[in-house]
Parts: structure tokens; sequence; C-alpha cells
């Protein structure tokens, strides 16, 4: 079975509505949604089980605060 990347016409369409997000990291309190401080830099990373891995960005001293989901691909 061969997989691929569907074209744009067979993708499916948007979400009319976004999906309701927490203000705050429910472990360590940070804010998740933006406007951040000018010193904060957004990544996304997309990954396997990932909230497994969001936890080891929580014990870098770096990381202000983490957030997963689905990204729509």
């Amino acid at each position: 079975m061969l997989i691929s990347i569907p074209d744009p016409e067979e993708a499916l369409p948007g979400r009319h509505i976004a999906i309701e997000v927490n203000e705050k990291h429910f472990v360590n309190g940070n804010p998740i949604k933006g406007k951040f401080q000018e010193n904060i830099q957004v990544a996304d990373f997309a990954m396997g089980c990932f909230w497994g891995a969001e936890r080891k960005y929580w014990e870098l001293e770096s990381v202000f605060s983490t957030a997963v989901g689905y990204m729509g691909g």
C-alpha cells in the first residue's frame, strides 16, 4: 500500500470555528496563547507520541510553555 500526501482538491476543508484552547499551561501555569514577550519565540515540532515528548521540553530551562495537539497533517 502506497501512502501519499493528498492534493489540495482531495484534502478535507478547514474548520470554520476555532478549537477552544486553555489560556494557561495545565502543569506550569505559563500562558499558551500569544501575544508573548518580545524575547519569546514560537516553534512547532511534529512528533508521533507528542505527550511523552512534550514532557521532555518541560525540563528545558529555555522553554517557556508547551502545548500539544494535531496540526492538521
